[in-house]
């Protein structure tokens, strides 16, 4: 029979594999998040690494010689995959394009597998009621080709460029969670490449097993601890610091780049000419779009986004994941979003033009509106905001009512153009009517298209050079 204390320990680490894998996959299931989805298959195949090492201390207690090493093989073969995938996690968590040191690392990887299955390795004992293997090198027995010696070079070939990439993360972040993470996700992936080496090539003498093997799954266990750090914990180390203007700025600014060039006089006034006006004279509004939810009410704020884009202008959308006007635009790289969730404590750079934001804190929204003027303090700046109802239904209606004149009153300038929703089936008459007064421009959305319920003269509004 196998020895009960390595089935154990190997069930165990197996299980714990399995479990870090849920809710990384409902993660990836609810946002298409490519980092959960690809650290997801790290740490499945981390798990299935350790059940074929469950089935070579079986194999062993048999005596099944050829089995063991066709799972000795499979063993390898999985964890080497495993970190295959945190190359492509690595890659998708700092945004990197630099496909080829996912080539390199593919090499590396290809280089370690075809070592292992084409040359036959040496047993070196049997250790726990598990076979062990190790393979020819230049300085210990069995001595022959420098096999060991390829396996580590190829490694560190394979590990540095992950490491890399979370150290170059960690030195160019503003936001103290995110260098903190990439930090300790370095770090993790050092102790875990160095201890899985020395598992693959049986370089270092099995005594010292109940050191180093233990070591994979806890370079693991800090990677993963790293990429999923608990809110209450990260909202600790950012503290009450307000938002950092760098890192706004960044997002909305840095990363603009024009999608379309004012071809057509239909884009540059896709929005405006519903209401008999031009894109000039559209510019300096806020306006109130009271919807239907049963419309397609999306087709307002496309409109809206594709003017702005065709005028060159920045668009921000204050707006849920999954929603409407998400699901309608987020193809468009140069929208930003800024996505009001519960699933965050504080602010969270999702990917290049989504930003998380806890959807209760409305002082940090309107310090995010701040910021978003200040990254374009010349130009024409678009904002929409989706939605009223959902603020109001959140926080209740007075803290919605406040928070609403503040941003009405920061964002009354001639050179913003403002977008506030609201569903004209979700609230009361009075609630309805105070939330229109703020509002000296109003339409409406319904099953009859777009109504004009109040517009103010273009005079009173401002003009502003394009």
């Amino acid at each position: 029979m196998a020895d009960a204390g390595t089935v154990y320990v190997l069930g165990g680490i197996a299980v714990v594999f399995l479990l870090m894998c849920a809710p990384l996959y409902r993660r990836y299931v609810k946002t298409k998040d490519k980092p959960s989805l690809y650290f997801g298959i790290t740490c499945l195949l981390w798990a299935l690494a350790a059940i074929f090492g469950i089935v070579i201390a079986v194999a062993t207690s048999l005596h099944y010689e050829a089995l063991t090493v066709l799972f000795y093989r499979a063993s390898t073969t999985s964890g080497m995959l495993a970190y295959l995938f945190a190359v492509l996690f690595a890659v998708a968590m700092t945004k990197n394009d630099a496909k080829r040191g996912v080539w390199l690392s593919s090499v590396a990887f290809f280089v370690i597998t075809s070592i292992v299955w084409i040359v036959n390795p040496a047993i070196e004992g049997v250790v726990g009621g598990t076979t062990e293997f190790t393979l020819t090198s230049l300085y210990k027995a069995p001595y022959g080709l420098p096999l060991i010696e390829t396996i580590i070079v190829s490694m560190v070939v394979l590990a540095s460029f992950p490491i890399y990439l979370f150290l170059h993360g960690a030195r160019v972040a503003e936001d103290r969670v995110v260098k903190m993470k990439s930090y300790l996700m370095s770090v993790g992936m050092v102790i875990a490449s160095i201890a899985y080496s020395v598992e693959v090539t049986g370089a270092v003498p099995y005594t010292y097993m109940p050191v180093y093997r233990p070591m994979i799954f806890v370079g693991a266990f800090v990677m993963y601890f790293s990429f999923v750090t608990p809110k209450q914990l990260e909202k600790k180390i950012i503290g009450l610091t307000p938002m950092s203007e760098k890192v706004v700025k960044s997002f909305v600014e840095e990363f603009f780049i024009p999608e379309i060039t004012p071809s057509t006089k239909v884009q540059r006034h896709a929005f405006a000419k519903t209401f008999g006006l031009n894109h000039q004279q559209r510019i300096g509004r806020r306006i109130l779009l009271e919807f239907d939810p049963a419309s397609h009410y999306e087709k307002v704020i496309r409109d809206f986004a594709t003017e702005a884009l065709a005028n060159l202008e920045p668009i921000v959308v204050f707006t849920r994941r999954g929603s409407a006007i998400h699901s309608s635009l987020r193809e468009r790289k140069t929208v930003k979003f800024f996505c009001l969730t519960q699933q965050v404590s504080a602010p969270k750079e999702f990917s290049e033009n989504e930003m998380l934001l806890p959807s209760n804190d409305m002082s940090l929204m309107l310090d995010v509106f701040d910021k978003t003027l200040k990254a374009h303090p010349e130009g024409v700046v678009n904002v929409v905001f989706d939605s009223l109802s959902d603020l109001v239904l959140s926080v209740g209606f007075e803290k919605t009512y406040r928070f609403m004149r503040y941003a009405v009153e920061m964002l009354a300038s001639p050179r913003n153009t403002v977008l506030f929703l609201l569903n004209q089936n979700a609230h009361d008459p009075k609630v309805a009517s105070s939330l229109r007064g703020l509002f000296s421009d109003q339409v409406s959305f319904g099953k009859e298209g777009i109504q004009t319920v109040k517009l103010s003269k273009a005079a009173e509004v401002g003009k502003v050079e394009t």
